[in-house]
């Protein structure tokens, strides 16, 4: 069992944890408390709308990483191709490897999911946003651009959801490597 001392990010890291793998419906009270070292009273302490306040703590928590392994890179110097490369690489890492699943999937169903919708669109907004940018510093038209990176988007989340389902990662690093030149052809 955890120290009741944790940080707070380490707190929200382990909570993440637990989502990715039971879903947010399927994450109890119990299981959290159990990942976190923390009893409810001190749970509700941290988070007083309940695993709400920890799904939106986590939610946060990956914008934020996202921005870090995966918008930064493509804002920063270099060629185009080698700022998708580092893009890619960011989905990997943010993602394991293939091996976490995605928060939008597992936040965005069911009835308490509606909740998070609003979220989950902006930040897809953000990295379909960030993709079509640097697209059209490439030279491709905005539309194009635009649609370039809702594909790259859907590449990648499908290809997820296809190595888990298919319990094999390759799938999902076949599709991270070779989209820089997907993007650019």
């Amino acid at each position: 069992m955890a120290h009741p001392n944790l940080p707070k990010d380490e707190v929200v890291e382990r909570l993440t944890r637990v989502f990715r793998r039971e879903g947010y419906e399927g994450a109890s009270l119990a299981r959290l408390s159990e990942a976190t070292g923390l009893g409810r009273s001190s749970l509700y302490h941290h988070f007083p709308r309940g695993k709400e306040d920890m799904a939106e703590a986590v939610l946060a928590a990956s914008r934020d990483r996202i921005a870090r392994l995966v918008l930064v890179p493509l804002a920063a110097d270099g060629t185009v191709r080698e700022r998708f490369v580092a893009m890619a690489r960011g989905f990997g890492e943010f993602y394991g490897n293939g091996n976490q699943a995605c928060l939008t999937e597992l936040f965005g169903i069911g009835t308490p999911g509606k909740q998070f919708i609003p979220v989950l669109t902006i930040g897809i907004a953000r990295m379909k946003q960030a993709i079509g940018d640097v697209l059209v510093e490439a030279g491709f038209d905005d539309a194009l651009a635009q649609r370039r990176a809702e594909d790259a988007l859907i590449a990648i989340h499908g290809a997820l959801v296809l190595s888990r389902a298919g319990g094999s990662t390759a799938l999902f690093q076949r599709v991270l490597e070779e989209l820089p030149d997907r993007l650019l052809s």
